[in-house]
């Protein structure tokens, strides 16, 4: 799906691959060497990343990888910095 060097540092890995794979579409990634990388394997990679378990007695794994997508999606989120927050308001 990416064309990026790091498929964990892109959008479409983060947010639309996500769905897809939620959808049972089969989604691969190309990494910078030009291999396919699957994207259950890239959310494997992803935890590793972000320093998360594989395994935990109290988060299932589905909890786990979704906790490691928040973390960079934190990470890696465009900020305008210059763009007071005062302005940004809710819809009614």
């Amino acid at each position: 799906m990416c064309a990026e060097k790091e498929p964990l540092e892109c959008h479409r890995t983060l947010l639309v691959a996500r769905a897809l794979a939620e959808r049972g579409i089969i989604v691969q990634h190309i990494l910078g060497d030009g291999r396919l990388e699957s994207h259950e394997a890239a959310m494997e990679r992803l935890l590793d990343v972000v320093g998360l378990p594989h395994q935990d007695l109290f988060r299932t794994k589905d909890a786990l990888i979704s906790e490691a997508l928040a973390q960079q999606e934190e990470r890696l989120a465009y900020a305008d910095d210059k763009l007071p927050v005062d302005t940004i308001r809710e819809t009614p």
